[in-house]
């Protein structure tokens, strides 16, 4: 690893001079697009409920398939769009959502479910494209300090899309006060904004074009071959780091499918049209206030580390032990709740939504900080969020099969949430106990000139 000390006045008046459009903040920006028009309208759906269908278990099918295939091909399109690049690999990311939609409108106007699964495969190994070159942009191409907040305006992104959805689901879907399926309508302007974000993601920069406002430049170590690209993978995920870090990949989106179910269970169609558009912003608020800790250079790195973690477990681990008593309750009942807005027992049994969104999106941006921090380049740093979000994703995989079956047990989904939460927490404190700063090898716009001169690479 090479330190390189700031860069000169002169550095600094060179890169003012550069293109806007090869700027970090442009560049999120391409990124933050591509995360509105595709993850975050499919959010928008999942938000409804089981994808605004009447009945759960066939599209919690269909997302244990995508989410299933995103397992597989995001750990491989770590070191896939390592070597394509990373405008590509988000161009590829984009291509399957609009599928996606497709396959739900088809279900939910003629019950077409092999469209839907098909639809579901091909958004699975797209996504898987999609969410490692994702994590590598927002995390890579900014300098460490800011890190954090990129990361907040991205999860603000990504949650807008389901706020404007949500906003296009409750004007559908406002007079709706039973439960049952979304309008059709609803589908198609949500696909047609999916359809959007291949054209964004081919605004994307390549990343040795990219200057930063701080002087240094993003740093890629392309491996020789194909083969030895896979094989640094490899090397990572049985690394001991990443090994103790799995139970906390594997669980930080597990409670979605859970969460789906609940709302589709116990919510009307309207009830849960406000709910994908309100609990999005819990998502943005607890983004921003983990970003103000994780980026305070005030606090040793270490010690925020700590508390961050330590305040989303907590949180988590307390949604699940209400979630108990609350499922007691319904199970209980003479007859299943079926919640409309603002009704007797809405609040209650809302808020869990809430406070899921809450402490999951925090949960998110934490983990993805916390690689960041041990990444030593872009290459390096796009193998770990493959790891990441491949590890993500089988939870989601197992998540979504469990509420697949009509008759499952949601006290089983809820102790599996609960227990691998409290599992995470010893192994992931070890390797927060190791960390001591940033490890990104730093080369300067200086740096880059004086060896251009003298006909050497950086």
């Amino acid at each position: 690893m090479s330190i390189v000390a700031p860069p000169s006045e002169r550095s600094g008046s060179i890169m003012k001079s550069k293109s806007i459009f090869r700027s970090v903040p442009f560049q999120i920006l391409v990124a933050c697009g591509v995360s509105f028009t595709a993850p975050g309208m499919w959010d928008a759906l999942g938000g409804l409920g089981a994808g605004g269908a009447a009945e759960p278990y066939a599209v919690s099918a269909a997302n244990a398939i995508v989410y299933g295939l995103f397992a597989v091909v995001c750990v491989a399109a770590g070191a896939i769009n390592n070597r394509i690049g990373l405008p590509y690999g988000l161009a590829l990311g984009a291509i399957g959502y609009p599928l996606y939609g497709a396959g739900l409108y088809t279900n939910n106007v003629n019950a077409n479910t092999w469209f839907m699964l098909f639809g579901s495969a091909f958004c699975g190994i797209s996504a898987g494209f999609f969410w490692a070159a994702e994590a590598a942009i927002i995390i890579g191409y900014p300098s460490p300090g800011d890190r954090a907040f990129y990361l907040a305006i991205w999860q603000t992104a990504k949650a807008a899309g389901p706020i404007v959805g949500g906003a296009i689901n409750l004007g559908l879907n406002a007079n709706r006060s039973t439960a049952g399926s979304v309008s059709s309508a609803t589908y198609i302007v949500f696909i047609v904004i999916m359809c959007l974000g291949l054209p964004i993601a081919l605004c994307l920069s390549p990343s040795h074009k990219i200057w930063r406002r701080d002087g240094t430049k993003v740093v890629t170590h392309k491996a020789a071959t194909w083969g030895a690209e896979f094989a640094a993978v490899g090397r990572l995920f049985i690394g001991r780091r990443v090994l103790l870090l799995l139970p906390a990949f594997f669980i930080s989106y597990f409670y979605n499918g859970f969460m789906s179910t609940w709302l589709t269970t116990y919510f009307t169609v309207r009830s849960r049209a406000f709910s994908s558009f309100f609990t999005n912003f819990a998502g943005i608020f607890s983004s921003f206030l983990i970003a103000f800790l994780l980026d305070n250079q005030k606090i040793y790195i270490k010690t925020r580390a700590r508390i961050a973690f330590l305040a989303i477990v907590t949180i988590l681990c307390g949604t699940w032990i209400w979630a108990t008593i609350l499922q007691k309750q319904f199970y209980d009942a003479a007859e299943a709740p079926v919640f409309d807005w603002f009704t007797g027992g809405f609040g209650k049994s809302y808020a869990l939504v809430f406070f899921w969104q809450f402490g999951g999106q925090a949960f998110q941006q934490f983990l993805y900080w916390l690689v960041g921090q041990y990444a030593m380049n872009l290459s390096d740093l796009s193998h770990h969020t493959g790891i990441l979000r491949g590890m993500e994703a089988l939870g989601q995989t197992v998540a979504w099969a469990m509420q697949s079956e009509g008759n499952a047990n949601h006290f089983v989904s809820i102790g599996l949430n609960f227990g691998i939460t409290v599992l995470c927490l010893f192994p992931t404190w070890i390797v927060l106990s190791e960390l001591e700063g940033s490890r990104e090898e730093v080369v300067t716009e200086e740096t880059v000139l004086d060896n251009a001169k003298l006909g050497r690479d950086v």
